[in-house]
Order: C-alpha cells, then structure tokens, then sequence
C-alpha cells in the first residue's frame, strides 16, 4: 500500500510564519475543554484541565483507571500538506498514552484508508508515545487524501499513567531549512555547518539539538554568538530549538 503520510517525529516547535492554527484552543488557555470534548467511546471521560502546562497557565490533565481520550474535529482541505505538532508527558507503570485520530468524510464518517496502524503516523505507528517527565513534543507532516473534510484529533490516555498534553498546532506546510518559527530572533546564524560549530545570533536557554528520529542530541544554553562546538554529530539534518525571550524558537540545519 503507498503510504500517504511522511512522519518526522521531531520535538521541534513549529509555529509557521503566515499559517493559521486550525485547532481551537489549542493551549486550554480557556481554563475549560471546549471545544474538545470526551471521546469518541462514550466510557470515555474528559481530562482535566491543570495548571499543569508546557506554556501559559493550563494543561489537560489525565490520571485514568481505564482506557479514556478526548478528541476534537478540525477542517482540513483534501489534497492539502499539514504538519500537526503537540506537546506532552506520560509517567506510570501503565501504557502511558498515544495519538489516534482519524480521517472524516462530509458526514462525519471515518475514513480509515490505512488499515494497518502500524503505518499510520495519525495512530503513532500503532505505538505509544515515549515516556517522559519532561515536555516532549510530537511532530508528524501528512497529506490530507481525498474525500475527507475533517481531522477528528483524538488523544488516548491508558490506565496506571498519569498524561498531560498541552500546546496543539496543526498548520499548513513544513519546516524549510533556515525557518525560524515565528519570531523576531534568528536562533541560529550559520544553518549550513561546516566548521563542527554552530554560531548562535541570541542569547537562548535550554537549546536542545534534536536529529531526525526525534532523538536529543546535544544540550546547552547559549549567549549571543557563542558558537556551540558539534563535531561529536554525524552529517545530516539536524532541528535546533532554544527559548528566546521567552518565546520558542527553531530552526533546521544541515551539518557537513
């Protein structure tokens, strides 16, 4: 079957210049879940929304005793690239938690044209998300095929795990090489690395370097033109994300 996704599971924060959330109350900054709602099983119960947060002042929030999820429908146009990007963190014993959304046509019926999960990125490859107590964030670039009008974004949280997730982006387009999310700051001054040193143009704190398995590769807080010594890394491409100011920021490399 010709896959009709391309993953990049990157922990990168892409917020795209010129592109708009499609996702309503994408942060829980509302203090309430709405538009989300509990499901799409009816057991299911809605999390909680906490002050626990990747940014601003609220998170949602699960402890579950039983398999749970909260989901909400988004627009999306068939035939059209997005990048869906979320932050979390998954504690316990049990299986933690996942993504498991869903194609929809016009009536809201799904549309499941990859019948092995284990190749839908939209399901997380039939996989749970990796267990952290720290932040993470979840990237993945896909196509949207056609027939469908809508994006059921649902979330799963499974018994024995304490789940939060926080920060939902779904944006039209990719991350080029050089971008910078949106922000007067350029993280980085020199996105082609020749020289195993990476010169930053802002000071920026907890600058995390991540390859393209979404592995971090390299830790540090910077000042303005440090240059970050790299030559430990392999050729290839890498994301650099650092807090400037407060506010994310990321851009793509490429190490010679």
């Amino acid at each position: 079957m010709r896959k009709i996704f391309t993953i990049l599971s990157i922990a990168t924060s892409l917020i795209f210049a010129n592109a708009q959330n499609l996702v309503q109350n994408p942060g829980f900054e509302t203090g309430t879940l709405a538009p989300w709602a509990a499901g799409w099983n009816t057991a299911y119960t809605a999390p909680n929304i906490t002050a626990d947060a990747h940014t601003g002042s609220f998170g949602a929030n699960y402890v579950p005793t039983a398999t749970t999820g909260f989901f909400q429908n988004v627009n999306i146009t068939a035939g059209t690239q997005y990048t869906l990007s979320f932050w979390y963190k998954i504690n316990g014993s049990g299986n933690g938690g996942r993504i498991w959304s869903n194609f929809l046509d016009a009536g809201d019926n799904p549309v499941n044209l990859v019948t092995d999960a284990a190749n839908d990125p939209l399901r997380n490859n039939n996989q749970y998300l990796p267990k952290s107590a720290a932040w993470q964030q979840k990237v993945i670039t896909f196509t949207a095929p056609a027939n469908v009008n809508r994006l059921q974004l649902h979330l799963r949280a499974y018994s024995n795990s304490t789940v939060s997730f926080d920060d939902f982006s779904l944006t039209t387009g990719t991350l080029a090489t050089g971008e910078v999310s949106v922000s007067k700051h350029r993280l980085v001054k020199n996105t082609f690395i020749q020289n195993d040193g990476i010169t930053f143009g802002t000071q920026s704190r907890d600058v995390k370097i991540y390859n393209m398995y979404g592995q971090v590769v390299k830790t540090a807080s910077v000042k303005e033109n440090e240059v970050l010594h790299v030559s430990e890394l392999q050729k290839g491409n890498y994301i650099v994300t650092g807090i400037v100011n407060n506010e994310p920021v990321s851009q793509k490399i490429l190490k010679d």
